[in-house]
């Protein structure tokens, strides 16, 4: 997040210079000194512009195919205690059997647990307990987690000032610290790139950095999987977002992941995916298909309501179901990101603010749902 010195001397400096300070008041247990890593990563991405990382090969601890797929062969975590869908199905189970039963087909895929600013000055707590609880309850499995942390609704040439740029970095080191060893999927910052233009040049360059600095943080978790948020194929032109992801830092991670809190259709995605993957080296992505069964709902006036509705649409359904096996070989999966019946916000009669469950919207998805590529 800071100004960071041109010697790349520094960076390796700085990752034997907290090891050393934190070993005399630590114990040297395998969880401690990842802790250690961690930190000094953090101290790193703020003092070295030259720090190489890459991802590992075979994170999860599968064999992926030849097209390097380090999901192949996952099982995906699913929620059966706490997730919305599930907890909402339980309470209608005898009064409304039919609304409940519809609920089950969502609650019985992988969904997205998300993490923000509603998690406190830092989710060290917060992730670490869910990974623990979903490591304990279905062993084996990766859980599917995302990040919305960066993104602070203002829009306008706007520059975070560096107190908002410093929290970040706490905000992303106790991330990182909480996921620790364990293993999951991440998709980084949703909305991260495909709102640049909120903000002013000096804006944009603080929010590639804060990426950047945050892959490099959690480049020490050895059992993670990173995707970075490259927004949508009807948002930003495909050599916008590849140049965008470079900057973040895309290279030292798996690839990127669409359409996350977009409802276009699964093959569109993949199109422009595979355009975006051309232009980084080959990356792989991941296409949310959490809601775009039936795609986008286009407004009748393009230029003054965007290319689709994006706040609760009408007629919208499930799209294709998580999974690795997606027979793409650059879409490493199909995932519901979105979390299907989230609310996008109060912008319709009965609808509950952002991100609250709304029930009758999820029952609504299943009653359209397409699994299909389309």
């Amino acid at each position: 997040m800071l100004r960071r010195p041109p010697d790349p001397t520094v960076g390796r400096a700085c990752l034997r210079a907290p090891a050393r300070a934190l070993r005399r008041v630590v114990p040297a247990t395998a969880a401690n000194l990842l802790l250690i890593a961690i930190a000094a990563a953090s101290a790193i991405a703020a003092a070295s512009p030259l720090l190489e990382l890459h991802p590992r090969k075979h994170p999860l601890g599968l064999r992926s195919g030849p097209r390097g797929n380090p999901l192949a062969g996952a099982a995906f975590y699913v929620d059966h205690w706490q997730g919305a869908a599930s907890r909402q199905a339980a309470q209608w189970r005898s009064t409304r059997p039919v609304w409940a039963s519809m609920l089950d087909v969502i609650a019985n895929q992988p969904g997205t647990q998300r993490f923000g600013t509603w998690d406190g000055a830092n989710p060290h707590s917060d992730v670490s307990q869910y990974l623990a609880r979903a490591a304990s309850l279905e062993p084996g499995t990766a859980p599917m987690i995302s990040t919305y942390r960066v993104v602070n609704g203002h829009c306008g040439d706007y520059t975070p000032p560096p107190s908002e740029l410093a929290a970040y970095d706490r905000w992303i080191t106790g991330f990182a610290q909480g996921i620790g060893s364990r293993q999951a999927v991440l998709f980084l910052e949703m909305d991260s790139l495909i709102t640049v233009g909120c903000l002013s040049p000096q804006g944009v360059q603080a929010r590639l950095r804060e990426l950047d600095d945050g892959i490099a943080v959690l480049s020490f978790c050895p059992r993670l999987v990173t995707y970075l948020d490259a927004g949508a194929a009807d948002a930003v032109p495909a050599g916008r977002v590849a140049s965008l992801l470079r900057r973040a830092g895309v290279a030292r991670i798996q690839g990127f992941f669409l359409n996350s809190t977009h409802f276009d259709w699964t093959s569109r995605e993949i199109r422009f995916g595979e355009r975006v993957s051309r232009l980084t080296g080959g990356k792989h992505f991941v296409v949310n298909t959490g809601e775009n069964g039936q795609g986008p709902l286009v407004p009748a006036d393009r230029v003054h309501h965007g290319n689709e509705v994006l706040c609760n649409p009408p007629g919208r359904g499930l799209g294709p179901k998580p999974t690795a096996a997606t027979g793409y070989p650059n879409v490493d999966a199909f995932a519901w990101t979105s979390n299907p019946g989230e609310s996008g916000g109060s912008c319709v009669p009965g609808a509950p603010p952002t991100g609250a469950y709304w029930p009758m919207y999820a029952v609504g998805l299943v009653a359209h749902a397409d699994f299909g590529v389309r």
